[in-house]
């Protein structure tokens, strides 16, 4: 067998309070006295989470997290997971990958290909470098984070839960081993990730592709598919139709991807529809560029779409002016080469219209064209973020992005999904999975398909469905919190009963699983409440 090693530089373990389940996931607490992890700074309990201080929070939610993923996938071996707090880039709110990979296992279903190490212990069942962390994962000191574990994270807050699941995930087998900047796999050697990855410009998957055609594809925005089996089949169950954006009439008829706006009204087939002109201005201190829409509009764009240029003041100012301008929506063409047109952020509430971005390229093109007539069309026949065939795409956008290229469901994908490159406050990682754990068993996971179970009693609550609802799992992570947190058995039962309630509330159990669940929580021994 052949092994490489990543980034291992880890001298002890400090394990949190282990959890039996499935496949046992223990997060290695790396901080040092009174930061990160061990933060003592007072907190208020939030969303569940019963911690009083940052640190028993933060730890909580990882605890949390890795009984969820442990619940989901199956395996006989423990999966080591080195995590601490640190500065990290401007934006960057995580990062996790494998530590080692291995290749070559006769029970790996491919040969000659690399494996992540927590997968690879799963197949070979055996740990192949014993007292060794599997995973290493990072997070940011500098957000301030929802420490909730109820999904209802509040406007202007990100959900670390949603984040750590993210990440874990990345660890366990949702990233390749190769650099997209050169094409170069590791030591020359494909990974079990890129097998499934498949650019249908080209026509192949990764591993049949000469470097060069590799480096090629890792910018071909859009055209990158993951085509494992399950995540196409949860694909299907999961994507909106596709809403197409589409220049009708003009010089440069066809359809272009697009990049949607934090504020104004969301694009619609119904708001989006007309004549779209270039927003002329006048060219001052606000706004040296005529065509950047940061001062009063002169153009006549009264009933129509104006097209301006992305620079200088921030996109809702842009979108402010043209409003005023009597305008009914704003396309932004981007003002540096790229083949991914920019999401736009910045809030005013009292813009209204519509707003969507797309390339330098196609800016370009749009305007020297304009005026053109434009809509939007949902096609019922395909999927959003996914090819014609229903594969979802990867994220592969030009210029490369180190650690995200590749290694992530593209932002095109509608809903979003966990493993996006940023996270979203669409997501509710403590319910719902998406198709990323059905990816996962692409590669080669198995995933726990029965029911969730309390002290060995089946609650007849699936653990994950095809849709990737997580509903089981969520019980089984709740159940154990409460064990742990619980200062006897009845506070434990009764806490499980409001938790029960909720679920049969919101219609994610029904009354008769309710029930169940209630009746496996009254199996738990006593001696397990403070010690699960």
């Amino acid at each position: 067998m052949n092994k490489s090693m990543l980034s291992l530089g880890v001298a002890a373990f400090v394990a949190f309070a282990g959890m039996t389940h499935a496949a046992e996931l223990i997060p290695v607490n790396l901080d040092g006295t009174n930061e990160g992890y061990n933060d003592p700074a007072a907190r208020a309990p939030e969303g569940g989470n019963p911690g009083t201080t940052i640190g028993a929070q933060r730890q909580i939610v990882a605890l949390f997290a890795a009984d969820l993923w442990g619940t989901i996938l199956v395996s006989d071996v423990p999966v080591y997971i080195g995590a601490q707090f640190n500065p990290l880039a401007p934006n960057v709110l995580g990062s996790a990958g494998a530590t080692q990979i291995w290749s070559d296992h006769p029970n790996f279903p491919f040969q000659g290909t690399w494996y992540s190490a927590a997968l690879a212990d799963a197949l070979a069942k055996e740990d192949l470098q014993p007292n060794a962390i599997d995973i290493n994962s990072r997070f940011s000191s500098d957000f301030a984070f929802y420490y909730g574990l109820d999904g209802t994270t509040p406007a202007g807050q990100l959900s670390f839960l949603d984040v750590v699941m993210h990440e874990f995930g990345h660890g366990l087998g949702f990233q390749n081993f190769e650099d997209e900047g050169s094409g170069q796999f590791t030591s020359g050697i494909p990974d079990v990730y890129s097998q499934f990855t498949y650019d249908n410009t080209q026509g192949a998957f990764w591993p049949s592709m000469t470097v060069a055609q590799r480096a090629a594809s890792g910018v071909n925005y859009g055209k990158v598919v993951f085509t494992g089996e399950n995540t196409v089949h949860g694909a299907a169950l999961l994507l909106d139709p596709r809403i197409a954006f589409r220049v009708t009439t003009g010089g440069a008829t066809g359809e272009y991807s697009y990049g949607t706006a934090s504020f104004g009204a969301p694009v619609t087939p119904t708001n989006f529809n007309g004549t779209a002109v270039v927003g002329f201005d006048d060219a001052n201190a606000a706004g040296p560029s005529t065509t950047d829409g940061c001062t009063a509009i002169t153009a006549d764009v009264a009933g129509k779409i104006a097209i301006v240029d992305r620079g200088t003041c921030g996109f809702a100012v842009k979108a402010a002016n043209i409003q005023a301008a009597g305008g009914i929506g704003m396309i932004v063409a981007n003002n540096a080469a790229g083949n991914q047109p920019p999401g736009m952020g910045g809030s005013d509430p009292n813009v209204t219209i519509p707003a969507i971005s797309v390339t330098q390229a196609d800016g370009s093109l749009l305007k020297a064209n304009a005026p053109f007539t434009v809509a939007f069309v949902v096609d019922n026949t395909k999927l959003q973020g996914a090819d014609d065939a229903g594969r979802p795409r990867l994220f592969m956008p030009q210029p490369v992005q180190p650690g995200s290229s590749g290694s992530h469901f593209d932002t095109d994908l509608s809903p979003n999904a966990v493993m996006e490159p940023a996270i979203n406050d669409s997501l509710n990682a403590a319910m719902f999975l998406d198709m990323s754990a059905a990816l996962l068993k692409d590669t080669g996971w198995k995933l726990n398909e029965g029911n969730a179970k309390i002290a060995g009693c089946d609650t007849g609550i699936k653990v994950i469905d095809d849709a990737g609802l997580i509903v089981g799992a969520n019980v089984v992570a709740t159940s154990n919190l409460l064990l742990a947190t619980s200062p006897d058995k009845a506070t434990y039962q009764n806490k499980m009963s409001l938790y029960k309630d909720r679920l049969v509330a919101s219609g994610l159990i029904t009354g008769k699983q309710g029930g169940k669940m209630m009746t496996c929580s009254a199996k738990v021994p006593a001696a397990k409440i403070g010690n699960p």
